[in-house]
């Protein structure tokens, strides 16, 4: 589903979260997250563990599972773009690329902002 999806690309880009955090990143109340991180579970896509600060809480990280789910869907949606811009014409195509160019590097800037 796509809160799932959002839930593992949160994980693979943050690393390891609270199911606070998550829930707060995710803008999702803490039980809605929390069933949400259940079914991951279950899916082996994350990981769950006792917090070792606060045996209370617990701590969520994707798995190799997940992150191997991501990247067959990038594949899937890069190979989609690709067949899709055969359908553009050479100076399409230049554009294109040149906005996805400027999509990355705004990408990074907001990485090394971080």
């Amino acid at each position: 589903s796509l809160p799932q999806m959002a839930v593992l690309l949160l994980l693979d880009e943050e690393g390891e979260l609270s199911i606070k955090q998550a829930a707060q990143l995710l803008g999702r109340s803490i039980s809605a997250t929390s069933r949400l991180l259940d079914q991951l579970v279950v899916r082996g896509m994350i990981s769950r563990r006792e917090d070792e600060r606060d045996r209370r809480a617990k701590r969520v990280a994707i798995t190799e599972q997940g992150r191997a789910f991501i990247m067959t869907l990038e594949q899937r949606r890069a190979d989609v773009q690709i067949a899709v811009m055969e359908y553009l014409s050479a100076e399409e195509q230049a554009e294109v690329t040149r906005a996805m160019v400027l999509l990355a590097e705004a990408g990074q800037r907001k990485q090394d902002a971080v």
